[in-house]
């Protein structure tokens, strides 16, 4: 008959080198996709940045907060040395002060959180000071709901509209911007986000001499 103390030894190897294997299997995956899963990204990022400004044959990025998750960037898009446009990669999470000094942002700006993780996004500007576009790179908002904010009736809220003379809020807020119904959380998250967006296009369009 084996001994208990035997038995509990046995049971503690296995389980070790269970875990080790386990372990060592899930590195390996990682390794393996991790790649996979980044190249996927950058080709989303350069599927939106063509559906946000007019066509282009060159663009310049520049990297404007360079946090590893969710960086904040421009991209200035040029075709034949003039600029056709600029995009703006956002998202809606929260900012700290440093972080809107640094990007030259009011500390008045709300900031509005999203009901689920922050909504990755970029945001097209034509040179003559209006939204061209408006694409989700990633979001978790709630299927039916908050994820709606993918259709073209929502995204028409800010594509095509002038930069200024709009009220960048949701309605139920006395904005301009048409709420998703059972979802204005996620609204006002987007919109918040697409303000930030706004002010980071007009810092950077006049650097480049486009707009007084």
């Amino acid at each position: 008959m084996m001994k208990r103390g035997s038995s509990d030894l046995k049971l503690l190897v296995v389980l070790t080198v269970f875990s080790a294997v386990s372990g060592l299997l899930l590195a390996l995956v990682n390794d393996v996709t991790k790649d996979r899963i980044a190249m996927v990204k950058v080709i989303k990022q350069q599927k939106a940045l063509l559906e946000v400004v007019e066509p282009f044959d060159t663009c310049e990025t520049e990297t404007l907060l360079n946090d590893p998750f969710d960086p904040v960037e421009t991209f200035t898009c040029k075709k034949a040395g003039a600029v056709t446009g600029i995009a703006v990669k956002i998202s809606s999470r929260l900012l700290s002060g440093e972080e809107m000094k640094k990007l030259n942002l009011s500390d008045a700006l709300k900031q509005p959180q999203a009901y689920g993780d922050p909504i990755k996004m970029l945001v097209g500007f034509s040179p003559a000071g209006k939204i061209s576009g408006i694409s989700f790179l990633e979001h978790k908002e709630t299927p039916g709901l908050g994820s709606n904010i993918e259709k073209k009736e929502f995204k028409a809220n800010y594509a095509g509209a002038m930069v200024e003379g709009k009220k960048w809020s949701v309605k139920k807020d006395g904005g301009d911007v048409e709420q998703l119904t059972a979802a204005t959380i996620t609204s006002r998250a987007v919109t918040a986000s697409v303000v930030k967006a706004i002010e980071i296009y007009k810092n950077k369009a006049k650097s480049l001499n486009i707009i007084k």
